[in-house]
C-alpha cells in the first residue's frame, strides 16, 4: 500500500466503533455467548501503518495560523494534526509493539518559523509522513512493554497487549502550559494569585499591593483546575484522529481507561519525585519526566526559577518565536514583571506545598488506545453489521505480499 489511498471523512466517522478483538485474541464470555479462541496469525502493523497512525494522532502539518499572535499567547508555532492549547504541545506520544517501546517526538522542528507553513498538499508531500516518522521516532528499549496482566483487568486481559497489537501511550506534560498560562493570564487578566488554604497572596503580595495585579482573585485549585482539563482536551483529539484513521484502514481501534496507568509511566521508567514531608493530606509522589526523553519544566530537571526563564527564553529569547529570529516582536513593557511575578508564585507553590503542580500530576497519561489487526473470523461470527468491505480487504490491500 502506498501514501495515495484516501477515504472520506464522513464515510469514516458513520464507521468508526471501537472493535476490541485482535489476531490472536481469546474471549472467554460464556454468559454473553460470545466465547472464542482466535485461529488467526497475529500480523504486527507494518512500519507505513504505523507511520500514518502515529501523523494522526500527533504529526506535524505545518504553522499555526495565528490571528492572535499580538497577544504573545502562543510558546510555539507548530500545528499539528490535534489542536492544542497555546501549541504548547502538551501530548507525547509513545509506542508498543512486538519490536520495542518508541517515542514518536513532534513537539521542535529544524527551524524557529517553519518557512513551509502548510506541508502536505500534494501526494507527493504524503512522503513526509514516514519520512518524519523515521526521523522523529526513538527506541527506548526492545520488546513489548511489560505490563503485568493484572494491572490490565480481567475484562481485557485477553485481548490487550497481545503479540502483533500495538499500544499507543499519550503522556499529557502539564508543566509547559501551566507556565505559559500564567504568562498570558498575567498579562490579560492581572490575576490576583491566592492560596484558599492560606488565605493569603501566593507569593504575588507585593504586585497586589501595588496595584499591578488588580484582577479577579484566582486561587490555586482554580488555576489548576485548568491544566488538566486543557491537556485531556488535547488527547481527546488526539486519540479521536487516532481511531478515525484506524477505521479508515481497516484496522481495529480500542480505546481504554481501566488500566492501572500509574504502573503503565513506571513500566516507561518515569520517575516519580518523593516527598519530602506529608505537606498536605492529599499529596501524592508526582511523575514529572522520563530522564533523558521527556523531562518537566520542575524540579528536579529544573529549579523553579530555570523553568519559567526556559519557558519565556522559548517566547522572547533570541530564539524564541516572538524574539529577533522569530516573528522579531517587541517585547511587552510588563515583560519583565510577568516573568517576575510567575517565579515568585511558582517557588510559592513548590516551596510550601513540595510539588508542583500542587493538587495535579506534573504529567499523566489520559488514556491508552490498541490498534490492531481485526480478526475477522470472530466479527462474521457475532458481529457481521460492523464488518465491511475495507475491513475484509484490508491485509490484500495493506500486506499484500502476505496474500501472494
Amino acid at each position: 500500500m502506498s501514501m495515495d489511498f484516501d477515504v472520506p471523512l464522513f464515510e469514516t466517522m458513520y464507521r468508526r466503533r471501537t472493535r476490541r478483538f485482535p489476531q490472536g485474541g481469546k474471549l472467554l464470555s460464556r454468559r454473553a455467548g460470545l466465547n472464542y479462541n482466535s485461529k488467526e496469525q497475529p500480523i504486527p502493523l507494518s512500519e507505513l501503518e504505523t507511520a500514518i497512525l502515529c501523523f494522526a494522532t500527533s504529526g506535524i502539518t505545518g504553522v499555526t495560523v495565528e490571528e492572535i499572535r499580538h497577544l504573545l499567547g502562543h510558546l510555539t508555532v507548530i500545528g499539528r494534526t490535534a489542536a492544542s492549547p497555546c501549541a504548547s504541545l502538551t501530548l507525547h506520544l509513545f509506542f508498543s509493539n512486538d519490536e520495542g517501546v518508541f517515542y514518536y517526538k513532534t513537539d521542535s522542528t529544524d527551524e524557529i518559523i517553519p518557512k513551509k507553513r502548510v506541508r502536505t498538499k500534494t501526494l507527493e508531500d504524503r512522503k513526509e509522513i514516514l519520512e518524519d516518522y523515521k526521523k522523529n521516532t526513538t527506541k527506548l528499549k526492545d520488546g513489548r512493554i511489560d505490563i503485568p496482566r493484572d494491572v490490565i483487568g480481567s475484562a481485557f486481559e485477553s485481548m490487550v497487549n497481545l503479540p502483533g497489537t500495538t499500544l499507543f501511550i499519550p503522556i499529557a506534560d502539564t508543566t509547559r502550559e501551566y507556565i505559559n498560562l500564567l504568562f498570558t493570564g498575567l498579562a490579560q487578566f492581572r490575576w490576583q494569585l491566592w492560596d484558599e488554604v492560606k488565605n493569603q497572596p501566593a507569593g504575588v503580595g507585593k504586585w497586589i499591593d501595588d496595584g499591578f495585579l488588580n484582577g479577579n482573585r484566582m486561587t490555586i485549585t482554580q488555576y489548576e483546575s485548568m491544566l488538566p482539563w486543557l491537556c485531556n482536551l488535547e488527547a481527546g483529539m488526539a486519540m479521536q484522529n487516532l481511531s478515525l484513521a484506524a477505521t479508515a484502514m481497516g484496522l481495529g481501534s480500542f480505546m481504554m481507561h481501566t488500566i492501572d496507568l500509574p504502573t503503565v509511566m513506571r513500566s516507561l521508567n518515569m520517575h516519580f519525585e518523593q516527598l519530602e514531608r506529608e505537606p498536605f493530606p492529599q499529596a501524592t509522589v508526582n511523575p514529572v519526566g522520563i530522564d533523558g526523553i521527556l523531562e518537566g519544566y520542575c524540579p528536579p530537571y529544573r529549579t523553579v526559577e530555570e523553568a519559567v526563564e526556559e519557558i519565556a527564553a522559548k517566547k522572547w529569547g533570541s530564539e524564541g518565536i516572538y524574539g529577533k529570529k522569530g516573528y522579531d516582536l517587541p517585547k511587552p513593557k510588563i515583560y519583565e514583571s510577568i516573568v517576575e511575578i510567575t517565579k515568585s508564585y511558582c517557588s510559592y507553590v513548590y516551596e510550601t506545598y513540595g510539588r508542583i503542580p500542587k493538587y495535579h500530576d506534573a504529567m499523566f497519561i489520559p488514556i491508552l488506545a490498541q490498534i490492531h489487526h481485526l480478526d475477522t473470523g470472530f466479527y462474521e461470527k457475532f458481529f457481521p453489521e460492523y464488518l465491511d468491505q475495507m475491513d475484509k480487504a484490508h491485509m490484500s490491500t495493506w500486506h499484500s505480499e502476505r496474500t501472494k
